[in-house]
C-alpha cells in the first residue's frame, strides 16, 4: 500500500503510526501550495502548553506558487528562533543532546521548503529504522487509485489524536500534550520511540 500527504514538516507522531503500515510514501509538491498548514510548521511542548514553529517562506509565483518552488524565507532569523526555542524547551529531555547537531545541520541546509521536508523525513526514517521507499509527485492527479491512501486533505491544522503517554519534559506543569511532531517523541524517548509507535499498532 501506498500513502501520498503533503510535503510535512517534522510531522507529527500519529502519521510515524500509519507509515509502519504502508510501503511507500509519496509527497505531493505539485499541488498549489496551501498556506498555514503543517507543510510549513510543527508543534512542540512548552512549559506554557503547546507552541506553533513556524518557517517564513516566500511565494515565487503569489498565490498559484506550487509547493515543489516555496522558498524558505532567508531574510527572516527564524533558524536562530527554532534552536533557542528547542534548547529552552528540550534541553531537560533525555536525548536532545543526541539529535541536537543533525537538527541544526538540516536546517542550515536548504533553500526550498519541500527539500528541507524530505531531508527531514529521511533522518527521522533513519533513526526510527522504518525502512520504506519516499518518493515525490511528477505531476498533480486528482484522484488515485485504490491501491493509494490519499491523505493529501489532511495535515491542515494540529490535531489532538488521543495517543499512549509517554514521559514529557513539562508534563508536571501543563500535562501530557499528545500528537506533537516527532521530534517530541524523538527527545523523550530515543530509539525507543518505534517501540511506542509498533505497541500502538498491536
Amino acid at each position: 500500500m501506498k500513502l501520498i500527504t503533503p510535503s510535512l514538516l517534522l510531522p507529527p507522531i500519529s502519521l510515524f503510526i500509519d507509515l509502519l503500515q504502508v510501503d511507500e510514501w509519496i509527497l505531493e509538491i505539485n499541488e498549489t501550495y496551501t498556506k498555514q498548514t503543517l507543510r510549513n510548521r510543527y508543534y512542540i511542548a512548552t512549559n506554557q502548553g503547546i507552541r506553533a514553529m513556524i518557517i517564513p517562506i516566500k511565494k515565487v509565483n503569489g498565490s498559484h506558487t506550487k509547493t515543489k518552488d516555496i522558498l524558505l524565507d532567508d531574510s527572516a532569523a527564524w533558524l536562530k528562533y527554532h534552536h533557542k526555542t528547542l534548547i529552552t524547551n528540550y534541553r531537560n529531555s533525555a536525548y536532545f543532546d543526541y539529535y541536537e547537531d543533525d537538527i541544526i545541520n538540516i536546517f542550515s541546509h536548504y533553500k526550498k521548503l519541500y527539500e528541507l521536508n524530505i531531508a527531514f523525513i529521511k533522518w527521522i526514517l533513519e533513526q526510527l529504522d522504518i525502512n520504506i521507499k519516499v518518493s515525490i509527485t511528477e505531476n498533480y492527479e486528482k484522484q488515485y487509485s485504490i491501491d493509494y491512501i490519499d491523505d493529501r486533505d489532511k495535515y491542515a491544522k494540529y490535531e489532538n489524536i488521543q495517543l499512549p503517554y509517554y514521559r514529557q519534559v513539562f508534563i508536571d506543569k501543563v500535562g501530557f500534550i499528545s500528537n506533537l511532531s516527532i521530534l517530541d517523541l524523538l527527545f523523550n524517548l530515543g530509539a525507543e520511540s518505534v517501540i511506542y509507535l509498533k505497541n500502538i499498532i498491536k
